[in-house]
């Protein structure tokens, strides 16, 4: 159990189903729609509003996509005069990890963390102008659907033909035929498993906008895990030279003894990691943030007065925005780097992966144990970890 509920317990945002039902009923299985699952969060304050998402294209650190009617893409960072207006028909803006960047985004993300954090990718905003949309499409990945301002006609299909239109930025179905139609409104929430055809359309009459929070997660590409966890275990491998003083002259030098052959593979499959190694660079690999995502370093004066922070801090310390520490059979990474952790240190890092924030009282502890201390400044020394003040992280 983790510090956000139960897993038997009922949750308003997935219709009143445990997070353990809606795993074992809905996920990677089918979709799920919950009226009114944010109503009333949403009536109080939006995580991301209209003018957040604004600065974010502004300030171009986020990963950004402008969408026209015509399906053509132009990427970020965008100028405020390029974005057209409300009134102007048929545009879409993307913009991707705004929990990096905004701490109200990432705590949304909590009530979708009852799915391991290694598989939970981000939260993307959509904003768009009436008839806005990014043309039918299927992702290869578990997404929930969250409409936060205005309404959105979403189109489902669950068989359909695979054909993509030719000529375009985006990869879109060319005869999609949608089997299912839903109009979201304000606080409504859509899950959709991968392989699901869909198409959302803003319905703006009004020229309001619309918003939609999508909570993404992550398929990786197991080659690409392969990949990294060869390559990273050769380049720390140390090998000796090739030998074979048995070798024997050869009748027939094009063909090749059974005993070199079976030799030399056996020591090369030697040089592969085994399965724990692999499992090592996979928990790395999970805890990487997004490629495209620049990871906020603390400043020098922070760093050198950290041990003192530590000790006086009245707010304790968070993971930031974005960051990732993950644990696997009490091993941890953080932001794609393996931790060396023992005894006590293991229960802190535990106890920061699982709740994402550290008490006053705990820092406080922390900072009178030496291994304790320097590894909570490695990782506020890599971004991965900041003080909470009274107004927030």
């Amino acid at each position: 159990m983790n510090k956000f509920f139960s897993h038997d317990a009922p949750l308003p945002w997935l219709g009143g189903l445990s997070s353990r039902q809606f795993m074992q009923e809905h996920w990677q299985k089918k979709p799920l729609l919950v009226r009114g699952a944010f109503a009333r969060l949403f009536a109080q304050s939006l995580p991301i509003t209209l003018a957040d998402v604004a600065q974010a294209c502004e300030q171009g650190e986020l990963p950004t996509r402008l969408v026209d009617s015509r399906f053509t893409v132009a990427h970020g960072p965008l100028d405020p005069q390029t974005i057209p207006g409300l009134q102007q028909r048929g545009w879409t803006i993307l913009v991707q990890q705004m929990n990096t960047a905004f701490a109200e985004a990432d705590e949304f993300l909590d009530h979708f963390r009852f799915i391991p954090e290694g598989r939970l990718d981000d939260l993307m905003t959509s904003v768009a102008s009436d008839q806005g949309g990014i043309g039918a499409h299927v992702d290869s990945y578990d997404v929930f659907l969250v409409q936060a301002h205005g309404r959105r006609l979403w189109e489902l299909a669950q068989r359909f033909d695979p054909t993509l239109k030719e000529g375009l930025d985006l990869r879109i179905l060319k005869n999609f035929k949608a089997q299912t139609a839903l109009l979201c409104e304000p606080g409504d929430l859509l899950y959709l498993p991968p392989g699901w055809a869909h198409r959302g359309v803003a319905i703006d009459p009004q020229r309001t906008g619309c918003m939609t929070y999508s909570v993404g997660f992550r398929a990786p590409d197991l080659r690409e895990l392969a990949d990294e966890a060869v390559g990273q275990h050769l380049d720390g491998l140390k090998v000796r030279p090739w030998a074979d003083p048995w070798l024997e002259p050869s009748p027939r030098p094009g063909v090749l003894p059974n005993r070199l052959v079976e030799q030399m593979a056996q020591e090369a499959m030697q040089c592969l990691p085994n399965a724990r190694q692999m499992a090592r660079s996979v928990l790395a690999a999970l805890s990487s943030p997004h490629p495209q995502i620049w990871v906020k370093m603390p400043n020098s004066p922070a760093v050198k007065r950290f041990a003192q922070t530590l000790a006086a801090t009245k707010g304790g310390l968070a993971l930031a925005p974005g960051a990732r520490l993950l644990c696997w059979r009490g091993q941890f990474a953080a932001n794609g780097e393996l931790l060396q952790a023992r005894g006590h240190t293991r229960e802190l890092l535990l106890e920061l992966a699982t709740q994402r924030v550290l008490s006053a009282s705990v820092c406080r502890r922390a900072a009178r144990s030496q291994g304790d201390r320097e590894l909570l400044q490695t990782l506020f020394e890599r971004g991965v970890v900041i003080f909470v003040t009274k107004k927030g992280l």
